[in-house]
C-alpha cells in the first residue's frame, strides 16, 4: 500500500473512532446449561449496528482484549468478548499455557457460538452483519468458529493457528483477513502461506493473508504492566488499518 493511501485509511479510521461514544459492561448469557459472562461494548445510538465477537489470547479476558472491543465499538460495531476461562486471567506464560491446555475446545466453541447468538439477538444489532476477530489462541478459534457458524460473514485471524487441510476449510463461508508476523516462530510463515494457498484453491473469499515485519503478539503494547518486547508500533498500525478497512467492507457501518 502506498504511503498516502495508508495515511488516508488511518485518518479515516481515526475519524470513525471519534464518531461513537461507547458503553462497556459485563453481561451474562447461556452456553448450553452454563452461565457465561463477557465484556460487551456498545456504540451510542439506536442502530442497527454490525456486531463482532472478540476472542481473547491465552492470557484470558484481560484489559487489552476489552480495549480492543471498545475500539471496535467506537467505530460503530457492537463487540462482545466472551470469557472463555471463566474468570481466570494471568500475566505469567506458564500459567497461560496451563489455562490454554485446560480449555476444552468444544466448550470454547460453544461459548463463542453463544456469544454470536447473544449478538444476533441484541436489540441494536444487525444479525445479518456478524463478524469475529481473535489474537493468538483467539485467532485460531476465530477460524474454527467461522468454519462452524455460517452466520459469521467476516473473520480476522491475528497470528492464530491455521490449517491447509482443504477438507476442513471447505465449509468456510466467511470472508477472511489474516494478520501474521514473518518472524513468528509459533505460526511459521510457511504454514501461513499454505493456508492462503488452500483458501485460494477452494475459491474462498480472502481479503489478504498479510505478512508483517514482526513476530508473534506484535499488536499488543504490553504484557500486563510490562512493555511487550514483541510489540511493533508501525506494523500494528498497518494491521489495524487493514482490519478496519476489512470490517467496513464486509460488515459496513450503521
Amino acid at each position: 500500500m502506498r504511503l498516502w493511501a495508508l495515511l488516508f485509511v488511518l485518518l479515516g479510521a481515526s475519524l470513525v473512532q471519534a464518531e461513537y461514544k461507547v458503553t462497556g459492561s459485563t453481561v451474562k448469557f447461556k452456553s448450553g446449561t452454563e452461565d457465561v459472562v463477557g465484556f460487551l461494548a456498545v456504540p451510542e445510538g439506536e442502530g442497527p449496528f454490525p456486531a463482532v465477537v472478540v476472542i481473547q489470547e491465552w492470557w484470558g479476558l484481560n484489559d487489552w482484549i476489552k480495549t480492543q472491543a471498545r475500539r471496535l465499538a467506537a467505530q460503530g460495531y457492537i463487540a462482545l468478548a466472551p470469557d472463555l476461562y471463566r474468570g481466570k486471567v494471568t500475566e505469567d506464560m506458564k500459567v497461560a499455557s496451563q489455562l490454554l491446555k485446560g480449555l476444552p475446545p468444544d466448550r470454547a466453541l460453544r461459548d463463542i457460538k453463544a456469544a454470536t447468538d447473544y449478538l444476533a439477538n441484541h436489540k441494536s444489532a444487525n444479525k445479518d452483519k456478524l463478524g469475529v476477530i481473535g489474537w493468538c489462541m483467539g485467532g485460531g478459534y476465530a477460524l474454527e468458529a467461522s468454519l462452524a457458524d455460517k452466520r459469521l460473514k467476516a473473520c480476522v485471524i491475528c497470528y492464530g493457528r491455521v490449517t491447509s487441510d482443504e477438507a476442513k476449510l471447505k465449509p468456510l463461508q466467511a470472508a477472511v483477513l489474516g494478520v501474521f508476523g514473518k518472524e513468528d516462530k509459533g505460526i511459521p510463515v510457511k504454514n501461513v502461506r499454505a493456508f492462503g494457498d488452500a483458501l485460494k484453491k477452494l475459491d474462498k473469499k480472502v481479503e489478504a493473508i498479510g505478512e508483517y515485519e514482526a513476530g508473534h503478539g506484535f499488536m499488543r503494547e504490553t504484557n500486563g504492566a510490562k512493555p511487550n518486547p514483541e510489540y511493533r508500533e508501525a506494523e500494528a498500525k498497518k494491521a489495524w488499518a487493514a482490519i478496519e478497512a476489512f470490517f467496513k467492507k464486509e460488515l459496513g457501518g450503521k
